[in-house]
């Protein structure tokens, strides 16, 4: 009786250990950020030639990729940047048909963000050093800026401004680095580039960058 008593008890013991302790030891899906996230991004930054400027993203975070030793994810961005005047213009003007010299511009980009490492403040392991990530993007921009050869030309003539001469599209690229600081808050610098497409007399868009990101 006993002997059968102790039998039972080791086949609960061990199928237990067989079916429950692999469950205990794999990943913790709760371990990971979300399949889907959303979130918002503010910089301040320095942009060619010699200007500063803020900008503005809204990120839809898609999950690419995830194993023991990295979590990647899809990137979608829609960018806002504004370069400030240098004509002692409105500074938060913006989209003004040529009034002042300020520069501003809508990015639509996708990417690939790669986590290196899970991110510590996901991680139970005291040990994690995790939380660094680089993101690459590519994609388009419409940019309403100043031609200078442009408005020369029709401020010598006296003629009025014509928006649609001031307006491009352009293709565009961004990188970010960045560390997780928290489950909702990265750390960011980033870098913002993008060529009109017909360049004579345009002004070129590149920009470095600083500042926060809110992940929802």
């Amino acid at each position: 009786m006993n002997k059968n008593n102790t039998l039972k008890r080791f086949c609960i013991i061990f199928f237990f250990a067989a079916v429950a302790l692999p469950v205990f030891s794999q990943d913790n899906a709760g371990m990971y950020p979300k399949n889907i996230r959303v979130g918002v991004a503010a910089q301040g930054f320095v942009a060619y030639p010699g200007r500063l400027g803020a900008s503005l993203d809204g990120k839809l975070m898609l999950r690419g990729n995830r194993n023991n030793d990295i979590y990647n994810e899809i990137v979608i961005t829609a960018k806002a940047a504004h370069a400030f005047a240098n004509n002692a213009g409105n500074v938060f003007s913006a989209f003004d048909k040529g009034k002042y010299d300020n520069i501003s511009s809508l990015f639509l980009l996708a990417g690939y963000r790669i986590n290196f490492g899970l991110p510590v403040p996901y991680s139970k392991n005291i040990d994690a050093i995790g939380g660094a990530f680089l993101e690459f993007n590519a994609g388009i921009t419409y940019v309403h800026h100043i031609d200078e050869y442009y408005l020369a030309q029709v401020f010598e003539e006296n003629q009025p401004v014509t928006a649609a001469k001031l307006r491009t599209w352009a293709p565009a690229i961004s990188g970010v680095a960045g560390y997780t600081v928290s489950k909702k808050l990265d750390v960011i610098l980033s870098y913002t580039g993008a060529w009109p497409v017909h360049s004579t007399g345009k002004v070129q868009q590149s920009f470095i960058g600083a500042g926060l990101q809110y992940n929802f």
